[in-house]
Order: structure tokens, then C-alpha cells, then sequence
């Protein structure tokens, strides 16, 4: 910015001294000069303007990368999530038998039939969601949009909410800035986890399709009897969870504008609310 001005401000200059005031002098005396001060200052913008960009694009590829380490490490956190309720699992694993054996020992079936049903049988449903979903997005060998999504799935499942995702193939490139894929993803993806939380079916359905020249996420979720027209979502400010809580979808209106190959169509259908978000 500071760069800009400077050059703003210096061929504002160099303008009133050799074109303005050149008009009351002796052309020939200045031509040379001329020549000579507008040689030197265009080196010196293309040399300016050269390191603005490598500028510009090197902290572009440092926040892509800052973005990259931070989603794996998120990815790495739910794995070491799951692993240590493995541990966990296996540490109550005697613990669990011991409670059998007693029941098996006094003839209580009845017992024994209540335990497994409300203790047993839980904690290993509970394991078993987590690496289930997690086991889902080894088709996604995007890092970024892997780690959000494994963050996103485990904290849906800590709200209550049942998050599934489907990759179909395997996909290990998206043609869209990452930072703003992921950008758009997290506010597709909170969006449906906060619609459907407290509601009788806390279900969201995620699909990740590969088309022949694109890339198509679609996001499902339920919907109350009383919303509002869809159009109304994107309307800045506009919330169904109260006052200040509607930036989301402007927000991703206003990055999709950036990007031709990039469309989201938004419906009510059978399923639900569903959004499409296709990159090409």
C-alpha cells in the first residue's frame, strides 16, 4: 500500500514537472532528460511492481500452508481422539468381564441381559460410530478439507448430531484456493450440524461426488415446518438462532463470486435443505 502511494505520488510529479511545465520551455533541452527519468522510473515500477507480487504470492503459499499443518493437525487430534478411546476401552475391557462373570456366577440372566444391553453395548457403539465415520474420508486425500471434515464429524457426534459422509472416489485435488474451500465447506458444514440440533431426527448427510469435469458436495439436512423461503438465508444478518448469528451464507455468497467454475445451487427437497456446491 505504502509502495502505491509512493509511486502515485512521484509520476503525479514527474507529470506537472515534464508535461506541464514542459509546455512553457525549451522541448529539445528537456527531451533527453526526459527520456533518461522515464527510462529509470520504469525500471523502478517494474522492479516495484515485481517484488509486490513474488510478495503477494509467497504469503499466499505460507497462509495455504499455515491453513494445510493446521487441518492435519486436526486430523491427527481425532485420531489420537479415537485411539485413546481404544485404550480406554481396553483398560475396562476386565472390568467388563469381571461384571459377566459375576452375573453368569449368581444365574442372574436377567441381570446379565440388562448390563450387556445398557453398558456393554453402548461403549462399543460409541467406538464404533467415530472409526466408522472417520473410515469414510480415506477417499479424500485433500489434507485440508480431511482434517475439517474429521474435526467437524467428531464434534457433530459430541452434539448429538449423526454426521455422514460419502466419497465415492478417490479424490486428491479441488481446482479452488484451499483457504476459501474450506472457508466455504466449515460454513456449509456448521450450518447444517446448528439446524439440526434439537430437532427429532439430528441428521446431517454429506456427499462428496466425482463428476467427469467436476467436483459436486452436497449437504443435507432437516428442516422445521415453519422455515423460512430459502432466498432469505442469504440475506446478511438473517438468522433462524437469533440476532448475530446470520453472517455464514453472505459470507460464502460473497467468496463463491471470485471463482467462474465454482456454482451452489440451494433447494428444499424430500431430503431436506440440500446445497450443492459444484467446482469444476
Amino acid at each position: 500500500m505504502l509502495f502505491a502511494v509512493i509511486i502515485t505520488v512521484f509520476t503525479l510529479c514527474l507529470f506537472y514537472v515534464y508535461i506541464v511545465q514542459g509546455l512553457d520551455t525549451n522541448k529539445d533541452k528537456i527531451g533527453d532528460t526526459s527520456r533518461i527519468i522515464f527510462l529509470i522510473y520504469s525500471v523502478v515500477l517494474g522492479i516495484g511492481l515485481t517484488i509486490i507480487v513474488k510478495t503477494a504470492v509467497k504469503n499466499a503459499k505460507v497462509e495455504a500452508q499455515a491453513l494445510q499443518m493446521r487441518q492435519l493437525q486436526e486430523y491427527v487430534g481425532a485420531l489420537e481422539a479415537l485411539q485413546k478411546d481404544v485404550r480406554v476401552f481396553r483398560h475396562d475391557y476386565v472390568n467388563i468381564l469381571s461384571g459377566i462373570n459375576g452375573f453368569i456366577t449368581n444365574e442372574d440372566m436377567d441381570g446379565l441381559r440388562v448390563y450387556f444391553r445398557t453398558k456393554v453395548i453402548p461403549m462399543n457403539s460409541d467406538m464404533e460410530v467415530n472409526i466408522s465415520k472417520l473410515a469414510t474420508l480415506h477417499n479424500l486425500e485433500v489434507v485440508e478439507l480431511k482434517g475439517l471434515f474429521a474435526t467437524k464429524l467428531i464434534r457433530a457426534q459430541e452434539l448429538g448430531v449423526n454426521a455422514q459422509v460419502e466419497v465415492y472416489k478417490k479424490i486428491d485435488q479441488i481446482n479452488m484456493d484451499s483457504i476459501d474451500l474450506c472457508r466455504a465447506v466449515g460454513i456449509l458444514l456448521d450450518n447444517a450440524i446448528e439446524a439440526v440440533m434439537g430437532t427429532e431426527d439430528p441428521t446431517i448427510r454429506v456427499a462428496i461426488i466425482q463428476k467427469k469435469d467436476a467436483i459436486v458436495l452436497v449437504f443435507a439436512n432437516n428442516l422445521p415446518e415453519d422455515s423460512p423461503p430459502v432466498h432469505q438465508f442469504f440475506d446478511e444478518g438473517f438468522s433462524t438462532k437469533g440476532e448475530n448469528r446470520g453472517l455464514g451464507l453472505s459470507t460464502l455468497k460473497k467468496t463463491l463470486k471470485k471463482y467462474p467454475n465454482v456454482s451452489l445451487d440451494t433447494k428444499v427437497t424430500q431430503l431436506g435443505f440440500v446445497q450443492e456446491l459444484e467446482i469444476g
